[in-house]
């Protein structure tokens, strides 16, 4: 069955989302988990890529835009909406988009943030509301970033 898990930003706030999303990303892949991470737009996609460049060596997340890299793809696929074909067999989804995951049970891992700004965490709210309708496994945790440059 599919899990969906909301992580809520009360703790490192909006802006520091990106760095929670590259931890996150980090530890799926180190479960074995093929990432698809669904930005909103291409240039939210070309940001997050710019910030796992820029990881510690220890900690570098192998990752590409979708539709460049090799043909299996790698580990974390970066993709923006709306959603191509091409994205290979992916066991978990971060959505980072503001619309909900039409095709959610497909994952195993369904990952979605909680904003701190009202819109976006009612925009939230209604996503949870239809994963848990068509029957995920719903789970609420506080988002929390660990010691600086290291994943997990």
């Amino acid at each position: 069955m599919s899990q969906a898990t909301f992580y809520t930003l009360d703790e490192i706030t909006d802006e520091r989302a990106n760095e929670f999303v590259c931890s996150l990303a980090y530890g799926l892949m180190q479960q074995r988990q093929r990432v698809l991470l669904l930005c909103s737009t291409q240039e939210q996609a070309e940001a997050l890529d710019e910030l796992m460049w820029q990881q510690p060596t220890q900690a570098f997340i192998p990752h590409n835009l979708v539709g460049e890299g090799p043909a299996q793809g790698t580990p974390v696929l970066i993709a923006w909406l709306p959603l191509p074909q091409n994205i290979g067999h992916r066991t978990a989804v971060i959505n980072l988009s503001q619309e909900p995951v039409a095709t959610a049970t497909k994952f195993r891992t369904l990952i979605e943030l909680v904003p701190v700004e009202p819109a976006a965490r009612q925009k939230a709210r209604e996503h949870y509301k239809l994963y848990r309708q068509q029957g995920l496994q719903m789970q609420n945790l506080v988002a929390r970033l660990n010691v600086e440059g290291h994943h997990g």
